[in-house]
C-alpha cells in the first residue's frame, strides 16, 4: 500500500517554543499549525518499503549522517516532543539552519553515480542492514523531491516539515 509523503515549507517561528499536555495533544497542535501555516511543496507517493531504503541511500550519498532518515520521521520544531514521543503518526522537521547545511551537501552529491563501485558498496551496506532492497527509481524520486524542497527552503530561509499519510 502506498503512502503519501508530503514535504512542506514553513517558518519555524510559526511554532511555539513550549507546549503543555501529553505527547499526542502536542503532536495534534503541531499538525494544526502545519496545516494552517505551511505550504505543501512536494509530495511523493510510495510505499515505505521503497521510501525508507531510498531515503537511506540519499542520506548515505549526501554525507552519511543518518539525519535525513531520523529527522524525516521523528524530529520536532523547538524540540517540543522527545524523539520517543508516543504519538499516532510521524512528524519530521528540518530547522532552517539544518536545511542550508544539508542543501550544500546535496548540491555537491546530486549527480553521484549509484551504479559506480562506491555506489554499489553503499547499496550493499544498506541492504545488509535488513532494510528492503534499494530501488533505483525510488531513489531518484526521493533524491529529486528532497533536493528541490531543500533548495527552495534554503533560498527562502524556511524550515521543512515531513508528514506521512499511511
Amino acid at each position: 500500500m502506498s503512502s503519501l509523503i508530503h514535504l512542506y515549507l514553513v517558518d519555524e517561528d510559526e511554532y511555539p517554543t513550549t507546549l503543555s499536555g501529553d505527547d499526542e495533544s502536542k503532536y495534534q497542535t503541531l499538525l494544526e499549525i502545519t496545516e494552517e501555516n505551511a505550504i505543501r511543496w512536494q509530495s511523493i507517493e510510495m510505499n515505505m518499503r521503497g521510501f525508507e531504503p531510498a531515503l537511506q541511500l540519499w542520506d548515505a550519498v549526501a554525507g552519511n549522517s543518518r539525519i535525513l532518515l531520523i529527522a524525516s520521521f521523528n524530529f520536532y520544531p523547538h524540540k517540543l516532543l522527545p524523539p520517543d514521543a508516543d504519538i499516532s503518526g510521524s512528524f519530521g522537521f528540518f530547522p532552517a539552519d539544518m536545511v542550508k547545511d544539508l542543501y550544500t551537501v546535496m548540491q555537491e552529491e546530486y549527480n553521484f553515480d549509484i551504479d559506480s563501485q562506491e555506489g554499489q558498496h553503499i547499496i550493499a551496506a544498506i541492504e545488509q542492514d535488513g532494510v528492503d532492497e534499494v530501488n533505483p527509481e525510488a531513489y531518484e524520486i526521493v533524491r529529486d523531491k528532497y533536493f528541490v524542497t531543500f533548495r527552495d527552503a534554503a533560498e527562502q530561509g524556511k524550515s521543512i516539515v515531513v508528514l506521512i499519510e499511511q
